[in-house]
C-alpha cells in the first residue's frame, strides 16, 4: 500500500475535502481492518473508524517521517481503547485477578495458514474482554502492562484474558480439525 503524499496530508490538515476524502479512501482498508479486529457488527466498525479518521484529521499536523499507515494504526487501536472505555462497564468484565499458570504455551502450534475472515470469525467468538485484551497483546503488540494502565486491570487480569483467548481458539481449532477428519 503506497503511502500518501506530503503534499495530501498537507491539503486534508488545511482542511481541503477533496484532499480530505481521497484521504479517507487511502485510510479506510487499513481502518475498517483493524476495527473488524474488536467489534462485532459493522454499523461499530464504521463508528470507530469514521471518529478515528475525524482524529486523524485533527492531529495531522502531529504526524511525523514515521510510516503513516503505523501511526493510523495507533490512532484507531487508541480510538477502540477509548469507546471501550466510554461505552461499556469494562470494570465488571475484568472481575478476576486469576494467576496465570507460568507452563502455559504462549503461541498456538498450528502450522498451516488460516484465511483472515476465518481468523476473525474465530476471534469473535471470545467475550469483548478477552478478545480486546487477545488483540492487544497479540497483534498489535502492547505488553500486560500497557494493557492493564490502558483498560485499568491488573498485568494479571490482563495475561488470564490472553490465556483464556489462547484457550478457546485452541478448543474451536481443535473441533474444526476433529470435524474435517471425520
Amino acid at each position: 500500500m503506497q503511502e500518501p503524499s506530503q503534499e495530501l496530508i498537507n491539503k486534508a490538515y488545511a482542511f481541503d475535502r477533496k484532499a480530505q476524502l481521497e484521504l479517507y479512501k487511502l485510510c479506510y482498508p487499513v481502518l475498517i481492518s483493524v476495527a473488524r479486529r474488536y467489534r462485532k457488527n459493522q454499523e461499530d466498525h464504521l463508528t470507530l473508524v469514521n471518529n478515528a479518521f475525524i482524529k486523524i484529521i485533527q492531529y495531522l499536523d502531529r504526524y511525523q517521517e514515521v510510516r503513516f499507515y503505523s501511526w493510523i494504526k495507533r490512532i484507531i487501536t487508541n480510538e477502540i481503547i477509548d469507546d471501550y472505555r466510554r461505552n461499556k462497564k469494562y470494570r465488571d468484565l475484568f472481575l478476576q485477578d486469576a494467576q496465570v499458570d507460568a507452563g502455559e504455551s504462549t503461541v498456538g502450534d498450528i502450522d498451516f495458514q488460516i484465511e483472515q475472515e476465518h481468523l476473525n470469525e474465530m476471534l469473535l467468538s471470545l467475550s469483548e474482554a478477552s478478545r480486546t485484551v487477545f488483540n492487544l497483546f497479540v497483534v498489535d503488540g502492547f505488553s500486560h502492562k500497557e494493557i492493564g494502565e490502558l483498560l485499568s486491570i491488573s498485568e494479571q487480569t490482563s495475561k488470564w484474558h490472553v490465556k483464556m483467548a489462547r484457550k478457546r481458539l485452541r478448543e474451536v481449532l481443535n473441533k474444526e480439525l476433529s470435524h474435517e477428519t471425520r
